[in-house]
């Protein structure tokens, strides 16, 4: 039986395919596996999208929910290279961190629904603010500092029967939209990306232990040479801008 030949232009197709399937595979496996709470997914989004453009290696991006469960996931083995939280967060958390990059500190926003006005976080004790709401205090790093600032500021028990502690920053900003709060705490990242869906929104910036956000290097990734190289990159104009643009301050 003689062999087959296929003609010239079918055998530099399928060469042609094989390469394009090498490079995806291999953009895909040599990217270091990312996560943060759902609170910046798409700050990091923003970021993994920039370095894979820029390297031609794209990341794992690894998501779930707060960051107390992505952190009890890492301790049981996900894999993940690099956690993007808080770093006092990180530090307590008793998991091991090789390294930490600082990308800004972050900053509480207090947002309300369509049809309200804030002049002051004052006004919250006013009737028509009857429903307002949190992230988890004990999971979240925005809960704890609404926390702080109500306790610091003398609202937190004026406002007590008013208050709804939720999940997480999305879900909180969620129950904004859609009216089923009259003023919540979220981050700014959120509020900069979704604002025109609520009434308005105000930074707060004092009343709290400051929040320095960082990407944390999981003990025993720091020597991988994709997790160095988007630490990396994190210092860069590009990874700056994404970073500012998401409301931190740097």
């Amino acid at each position: 039986m003689k062999p087959l030949v296929l003609p010239e232009r079918f055998r530099l197709l399928l060469i042609l395919t094989a390469c394009i399937l090498v490079f995806a595979q291999s953009a895909h496996a040599d990217g270091p596996s990312i996560t943060t709470g759902l609170g910046y997914k798409p700050m990091v989004q923003q970021l993994c999208a920039a370095y894979a453009q820029q390297s031609g290696v794209k990341p794992t991006e690894m998501y779930s929910g707060n960051i107390g469960q992505i952190i009890e996931q890492a301790k049981a083995g996900s894999g993940v290279s690099i956690i993007v939280s808080e770093k006092g967060t990180l530090q307590d958390s008793g998991l091991a961190f090789a390294a930490y990059e600082p990308l800004g500190e972050a900053v509480l926003v207090l947002a309300w629904r369509k049809g309200l006005h804030l002049a002051s976080a004052q006004d919250l004790t006013k009737p028509e603010f009857a429903k307002i709401g949190y992230p988890d205090a004990k999971a979240a790093i925005y809960g704890r500092a609404a926390v702080a600032f109500m306790k610091g500021n003398n609202l937190l028990e004026p406002l007590k029967a008013k208050l709804s502690m939720l999940s997480t920053v999305p879900q909180v900003f969620s129950y904004l939209v859609s009216g089923d709060l009259d003023a919540a705490f979220v981050n700014e990242a959120i509020a900069r990306k979704q604002g025109d869906s609520v009434g308005g929104w105000m930074e707060v910036r004092e009343g709290y232990t400051p929040m320095l956000l960082v990407a944390g290097v999981v003990a025993g990734q720091e020597n991988k040479a994709e997790v160095r190289s988007f630490m990396q990159f994190l210092k860069t104009p590009e990874a700056q801008r994404i970073l500012a643009g998401n409301g931190l301050r740097l």
